[in-house]
């Protein structure tokens, strides 16, 4: 429970009462309801259980308990409530389940496990958490050393307090909190939760027995360009940090000529590219540059039409407003001396001129408004106080 304790509970009586009570649950008193036979303390709420029957082998026959509250594991003797081992599993964030298996593997070569015929079946604790970590120890000498009948360890030299250690072998990395862990029956698959509602399943992969030939890799020869550029392709595993390679961006016309300071080809790029935001933005950066006036002046007729087209369409536009003002008032004064040298130049002009005019005629009427509004607001407060 998340009270840190672990209860063990008697229910062979329940069972002979409830089969001889025709009645139902009713019939039971709290007496028989009282039936804890053990309370083993955890020390931290308790998020998993797993009951590890022992081997056919081991030397004593009492199942032993394996608690996960935290970030570790304790193993519990059951029947007398005693904590035989604690078992540091690595993990930063609280252990969310566990899960006992059973691995065959080829014939035995030295390592743990016990075996059966050619093969060996090999015992692994697994433990999962909110930190995405996978850890996989060794239960293989789980039940090795002999047990007391106060439930402790025998101190002989065949019986040591290390036998009962689940030793780290090794873990898997995932990318989100997991919350629940199964495997399949047939240790192929292994189901993982997490919290944020997938779940994956990952395959064990093809098992290849101790003496089966390999296929044969190719490997470069040393000092060819192949070896030298080998493993470039691979892929990353889920715990490798990966390095973006940040493209160089590719600039734009306009902003190759302002690196290089010809400001009157940036802004004929930018007026080119008939972009209203680009050549405003053009024009905020001369006017930041103090390049201005350089960037408008010496135009004849061909380059100078895009530009007064541009400001006489936009100049009422409230978002270009502010900066187009300033670039009419200086094509006023560049070019005031050759007005009617050219008809398409007076033929902008004039449209510019149309366009000042009608905008300050209908700022003029909105202030009047404001002025009758401000009036009948005031007469109101006046009347209310």
């Amino acid at each position: 429970s998340y009270d840190h304790t672990i209860r063990v509970w008697d229910c062979d009586d329940l069972i002979e009462k409830s089969s001889n009570n025709t009645g139902g649950m009713d019939m039971m008193t709290d007496d028989d309801n009282d039936k804890c036979l053990s309370i083993m303390d955890h020390g931290a709420p308790v998020e998993a259980l797993v009951v590890v029957n022992p081997t056919i082998d081991s030397s004593f026959s009492t199942p032993l308990i394996l608690s996960a509250g935290g970030t570790t594991v304790k193993l519990w003797n059951p029947q007398s409530g005693t904590c035989i081992s604690t078992i540091q599993t690595k993990h930063s964030k609280t252990i969310t389940s566990l899960n006992l298996i059973s691995i065959q593997r080829g014939e035995k070569d030295g390592g743990e496990g016990k075996e059966e015929g050619k093969m060996i079946t090999c015992r692994r604790l697994l433990t999962a958490g909110l930190d995405g970590l996978i850890r996989i120890h060794s239960a293989d000498s789980l039940f090795d050393a002999e047990m007391s009948k106060d439930g402790r360890v025998k101190t002989k030299k065949t019986a040591k307090l290390s036998s009962f250690k689940m030793p780290y072998l090794h873990g898997v990395k995932t990318s989100l909190p997991i919350t629940a862990l199964a495997i399949s029956p047939d240790g192929e698959k292994l189901v993982v939760g997490t919290t944020t509602g997938y779940v994956t399943v990952r395959q064990k992969a093809k098992y290849i027995a101790q003496g089966v030939k390999r296929k044969a890799v190719y490997q470069p020869r040393a000092g060819t360009y192949s070896f030298f550029m080998r493993g470039a392709g691979a892929d990353a595993d889920a715990d490798d940090h990966v390095v973006q390679l940040l493209r160089k961006k590719k600039l734009k016309k306009y902003d190759v000529m302002l690196q290089k300071f010809r400001y009157a080809d940036a802004l004929d790029e930018a007026l080119a590219a008939r972009d209203p935001n680009a050549i405003v933005a053009v024009l905020e950066e001369l006017g930041r540059r103090r390049g201005l006036v350089i960037a408008l002046s010496n135009r004849d007729e061909e380059t100078l039409e895009p530009l007064l087209s541009f400001t006489a369409s936009f100049i009422s536009n409230p978002k270009y407003t502010p900066i187009l003002i300033g670039v009419a008032n200086q094509l006023c004064d560049i070019y005031s001396r050759v007005f009617g040298q050219s008809d398409t130049i007076d033929e902008y002009f004039e449209k510019l001129h149309m366009h000042v005019k009608r905008e300050c005629g209908t700022q003029s009427v909105l202030n009047q408004l404001i002025g009758q509004i401000d009036a009948v607001m005031y007469t109101a407060e006046v009347l209310d106080d």
